[in-house]
C-alpha cells in the first residue's frame, strides 16, 4: 500500500469515527428504510443466545426456578393427576409417635422389626425404608429386623434399605448383619437448589461386593425399575440419566390426611389439612404471598404408625396399604432430614422420594428432565432453547418488515387520520404484538414438552425474551441500530442521491 492509500484509508477511518461520534440524525432515519430482513433476525437472534446461554446476571435461573415454583401452585400441582399417589403411601414416625407409644429415640431394631410386620401382613407392593442403619451399636433386638426382612422375601414383597454416604467413621453403608440378607441398598440422596428441592437426580452410588466407585440408578428410579419388571402393566423406565429429573410437585389435599391429620400453625393453634382456597384467591396469593397458598401437609398420603404398631383396626389400612409402595421414614425435629418443597414448605426427605416415584409412575416412566435426546445425542436445554426461539424470531422479524413497509407505504400516499384515531389503533397494536409474541413462545415450549419431555422451568425463558424482543421491535430497536451502523460505515441516504 502505497503513502496515497494510506492516507486515503486513515482519512476513512477517520471519518467512520468522526460520524460515531456525531452522527447525522437525518441521514440515519433515512438509513434505516433500507434495513434488511437478515439484519433484524440476526439481531434478535443475538440478543436472546446472549441471555439464554450466558444467563447475565442469573437472569435465566432466576426465571427458570420461579416459573417452576409458580407453575406447581397454580397450573401443575393443582392439575396434577392422582395415578401415582394412589399407589403410595407413607409410613411417618413423629414425635407425637415417639410420645404415644413411649419410645425413645432411637427406636431398637426390634420396634423396625414390629412396625415392619404390620405393614406385611396388609401385602403391601413393596417396602422403602427411609432409615439408615450404619451405627454399630449394641441391640438384642437386631436379629428380629433380620427375621423380618426373610419374611418379606419369602412374601416376595421387595424391600428396600438406604447407603449411608460419607459416614463420619468409616462405618459400612449399612450394618453387615442387615446387608447379609441381600437386601438391595440405594442411594437416599437428594438435590437442594436454593434451599428448595425442584430436582431430583437420576444417579446416585452403588452400594455392594464390587460397585464401589460405579454409578447406580437413584432411589425413586431403581424402585420404580423393579416395579416396572414385576409388573407388566408399569411401562419401562425412561429416563436419561446424563440430566435431573425435573420435580413436579402436586398440591391437592389427600382424601385421608384430611380426616385425621392436623398442624399446629406458627401461633400453636392446631390446623387440619383441608386448607382449600379459592381459584382467584390462590392466583393473587401465589403472586404475593406465596406462604399462603402453599399445603400445610404433605401430598402423598401418610399412615398413623402408633396405631399400625398397637393393632388398631383403622378401616382405612385396607385401602391404603395393600397393592401400595410403601415409603417408612421420620420426620422428627433436630434429625436435620427435612427440605424445603415449593408447595408444602419444610417437609421430611421421605416426602421427596416419594413425589419422585409419584412422578414415574403418573409419566409412565418418562418425567420431565432438563435435558433432551434427538437423533441419539442428549442436548442441555439451553441449546434446545435456543432452536426453539429461532423460529419464534424469524416470524418476528418477517412480520416486523410487513409492519415497516406498511407504515411507508401509507405515509406516501398521506392517509389523513386524526391523532385520536392513530393514538388507538397504535396501542391496540402494540398489545396484539405483544400477546403474538407470548402465544408463539408459549407454543413452542409446549411442542417441546409434548415433543421431548423438556420441563416448563426449561423452556419457559423463550416466553420472556420473545416478549422482550417484541418490545425491542415495537421501539425499533434493530431500525435504529441498523441506520447508526450503516451510517458510520459510510452508507450514503437516499436524500443525498437526489
Amino acid at each position: 500500500m502505497n503513502a496515497a492509500e494510506v492516507t486515503q484509508s486513515r482519512t476513512r477511518v477517520g471519518r467512520a469515527i468522526a460520524r460515531a461520534r456525531k452522527p447525522n440524525r437525518d441521514h440515519m432515519e433515512a438509513l434505516k428504510k433500507r434495513m434488511p430482513f437478515w439484519f433484524v433476525f440476526t439481531t434478535l437472534f443475538v440478543l436472546a443466545a446472549w441471555q439464554i446461554l450466558l444467563n447475565p446476571f442469573g437472569f435465566s435461573s432466576v426465571i427458570q426456578r420461579y416459573t417452576q415454583d409458580i407453575s406447581d401452585l397454580l397450573i401443575t400441582g393443582p392439575f396434577y393427576p392422582t395415578s401415582g399417589h394412589d399407589q403410595i403411601s407413607v409410613a411417618l414416625t413423629e414425635e407425637d409417635t415417639l410420645q404415644a407409644l413411649n419410645e425413645p429415640w432411637p427406636w431398637s431394631y426390634g420396634a423396625h422389626a414390629r412396625l415392619l410386620d404390620a405393614l406385611l401382613a396388609y401385602k403391601p407392593r413393596a417396602v422403602i425404608v427411609d432409615y439408615l442403619f450404619v451405627d454399630n451399636r449394641n441391640d438384642d433386638t437386631l436379629a428380629d429386623l433380620v427375621t423380618e426382612i426373610h419374611r418379606y422375601q419369602a412374601a416376595h414383597i421387595p424391600i428396600y434399605f438406604e447407603g449411608g454416604r460419607d459416614v463420619p467413621f468409616g462405618e459400612a453403608p449399612l450394618r453387615p448383619e442387615i446387608a447379609a440378607t441381600g437386601v438391595p441398598v440405594l442411594d437416599p440422596s437428594i438435590l437442594v437448589n436454593n434451599g428448595v428441592v425442584r430436582q431430583y437426580p437420576t444417579t446416585g452410588e452403588c452400594f455392594g461386593l464390587h460397585r464401589a466407585g460405579k454409578q447406580c440408578l437413584s432411589l425413586a428410579l431403581s424402585v420404580y425399575r423393579s416395579l416396572a419388571k414385576r409388573d407388566a402393566h408399569i411401562p419401562p423406565l425412561q429416563v436419561n440419566t446424563d440430566g435431573l429429573m425435573e420435580l413436579v410437585w402436586g398440591t391437592n389435599t389427600d382424601p385421608y390426611n384430611r380426616k385425621w391429620r392436623t398442624v399446629t400453625g406458627e401461633n400453636g393453634a392446631t390446623l387440619s389439612c383441608d386448607d382449600h382456597m379459592g381459584f382467584f384467591s390462590r392466583i393473587f396469593a401465589a403472586f404475593f404471598d406465596a406462604d399462603s397458598v402453599r399445603q400445610r401437609c404433605p401430598y402423598a398420603t401418610i399412615l398413623p404408625v402408633e396405631e399400625l404398631v398397637k393393632g388398631v383396626n383403622d378401616p382405612d389400612f385396607p385401602k391404603i396399604i395393600p397393592g401400595r409402595v410403601i415409603f417408612y421414614g421420620a420426620a422428627l425435629e433436630g434429625a436435620q432430614d427435612k427440605s424445603f418443597t415449593p408447595v408444602s414448605g419444610l417437609q421430611a426427605n421421605v416426602f421427596v422420594h416419594a413425589m419422585a416415584l409419584d412422578n414415574l409412575l403418573t409419566y409412565g416412566g418418562k418425567p420431565e428432565q432438563d435435558v433432551v435426546t434427538l437423533f441419539g445425542k442428549t442436548y442441555e436445554s439451553d441449546p434446545v432453547q435456543v432452536a426453539a426461539i429461532a423460529p419464534v424470531i424469524l416470524i418476528l422479524s418477517w412480520l416486523h418488515m410487513r409492519r415497516k413497509r406498511r407504515a411507508e407505504t401509507k405515509n406516501a400516499k398521506h392517509h389523513d387520520v386524526s391523532a385520536t384515531v392513530e393514538y388507538f389503533l397504535d396501542k391496540g397494536l402494540e398489545m396484539a404484538w405483544h400477546w403474538l409474541a407470548f402465544f408463539l413462545a408459549l407454543g413452542a415450549g409446549l411442542a417441546l414438552t409434548l415433543a421431548v419431555g423438556l420441563s416448563v422451568a426449561n423452556w419457559v425463558e423463550v416466553v420472556f425474551v420473545s416478549v422482550e424482543l417484541a418490545a425491542m421491535l415495537l421501539i425499533g430497536v434493530p431500525d435504529a441500530l441498523w441506520g447508526y451502523l450503516h451510517h458510520v460505515a459510510g452508507g450514503v441516504p437516499d436524500l443525498q442521491q437526489t
